[in-house]
């Protein structure tokens, strides 16, 4: 350990250094991840379903604007985590300031797409009328926060690249709990509703980003980034790496986003409650794979260290043992989904409907952990080599040909449960790809930095 929670992944047991640097990424994306969670919570319990649908909605679009932030963070990532296993620091410094100001550009033009499309963009969802004006609201008032969650998610995976997954986790805690106490506060005695959920969203994304640049500022020696006006100006070379990179995985995110919008479109016209059970619904079964995927990112970060650091030998012992956590992690949340599926979306609300819709929903994805676990382990490799092209083709398979075309095929058969089983299939076709690549050894050939 270098300093205070980062990690070099190039040396050490594989299996300790994938625990300890995969933990903080787990509860870091779970933590991220309940703003959207902590908002549901908060308006099916003081609002009502009218006000989850909203959000449901509302939050799938803003989810989707923000996969470009997590493709260029992606790419950022990789970059870094091969550029410090190769030791050339210099360069980490520039790939920072050139991830860190792509971030900023691209999360303003964002942010101005997403408050002026939200009329649009929920139409075309077929947004039930009674949460129509809602989710408007809430889109738009979210929407002022993605500079600043571009801004953060850079900054996060310019440390994890680096090998600190912890201090990402801090700010993450700090922001999810003020996040609860404003939400609390704007909802509750405020009557704030819709808005007030929103507000706390936006204020919780400026915490995060604060903190992060906070935390660059004061640590300017011991980090690879002196924040120089000239150190933010992008090289060429790293701007085309990052690219070349976080596009595609930015693109494979945007249709697994985009597949969300497209099975609210087909699920809203079965009305509130069903718009209700699915934003409910994915909301659990996101806090359930997202410990698979933080195992995933895990992994490829010890092979972005180990590739720059010319020790391909690494990788399979790497993939190996996320195998065995994420199928050990699946076996467990898959058999509480299938045993508990009622008391789950009690959790959201109270009202039969949203609960039966629910149940069926959890208890059909359930078995899709299996599949997830194993493509999670495997499409490391492809992310830790750099290889995006290759997982975005996996993802456009998983996406068009699963999530939507099977959705909308089954749905004129099955109706929602139809839709639903789509969903579970789909990621059995993502693992076809990310196992066949990984027993291929391809990957051992591939390097961004020597």
């Amino acid at each position: 350990m270098a300093h205070f929670g980062a990690y070099d992944l190039t040396q050490g047991s594989v299996p300790r250094l994938l625990a300890a640097f995969s933990w903080p990424l787990v509860l870091t994306n779970l933590l991220q991840t309940s703003h959207g969670l902590i908002d549901m919570l908060l308006v099916g319990r003081f609002v009502g379903p009218d006000a989850m649908s909203a959000v449901t909605v509302g939050g799938q679009a803003i989810l989707f604007l923000l996969t470009f932030s997590m493709g260029l963070a992606a790419g950022g990532q990789i970059l870094i985590a091969q550029l410090k296993g190769a030791d050339q620091r210099s360069e980490q410094g520039q790939a920072v300031g050139t991830l860190l100001s792509l971030s900023l550009i691209a999360g303003f033009a964002v942010a101005v797409l997403g408050i002026f499309s939200a009329e649009f963009v929920l139409r075309f969802l077929r947004t039930p009328s009674e949460a129509a004006a809602g989710a408007v609201t809430y889109m738009r008032i979210t929407a002022f926060g993605l500079p600043f969650a571009f801004l953060y998610n850079a900054i996060a995976g310019a440390l994890r690249g680096l090998g600190d997954a912890l201090r990402p986790l801090i700010f993450a805690a700090i922001a999810a709990a003020l996040h609860v106490v404003l939400g609390l506060l704007f909802i509750g005695p405020f009557s704030m509703g819709i808005q007030g959920a929103a507000l706390a969203t936006a204020a919780s994304q400026v915490a995060l980003a604060l903190m992060g640049v906070l935390n660059l500022l004061f640590r300017r020696r011991a980090f690879v980034f002196d924040f120089r006006l000239k150190s933010f100006l992008p090289t060429r070379e790293q701007l085309g790496q990052i690219l070349k990179i976080g596009v595609p995985f930015g693109l494979q995110m945007a249709l697994l986003q985009g597949s969300g919008l497209v099975i609210a479109r087909l699920v809203n016209p079965f009305g509130v409650a069903a718009s209700a059970a699915l934003g409910a619904g994915s909301r659990i079964v996101g806090l359930i794979t997202i410990p698979l995927m933080g195992v995933g990112n895990g992994a490829s970060a010890i092979i972005g260290q180990s590739m720059g650091a010319g020790k391909p030998e690494r990788v399979s012992s790497a993939v190996s043992w996320a195998l065995v956590y994420t199928v050990g992690l699946a076996a467990i949340t898959g058999t509480a989904t299938l045993l508990f599926p009622a008391p789950l979306m009690e959790i959201f609300t109270r009202e039969p409907e949203v609960i039966q819709i629910g149940v069926r929903y959890l208890t059909i994805l359930a078995w899709s952990y299996g599949a997830i676990s194993l493509h999670a382990a495997c499409n490391s490799v492809v992310l830790g080599v750099g290889f995006s092209l290759y997982s975005l083709l996996a993802a456009g398979v998983e996406t068009l040909a699963g999530r939507i075309g099977l959705a909308w095929v089954f749905s004129l058969w099955w109706g929602l449960p139809g839709i639903f089983a789509a969903q579970a299939i789909a990621p059995y076709l993502a693992v076809m790809f990310s196992l066949a690549y990984y027993i291929s050894g391809r990957w051992r050939g591939r390097k961004l930095v020597e």
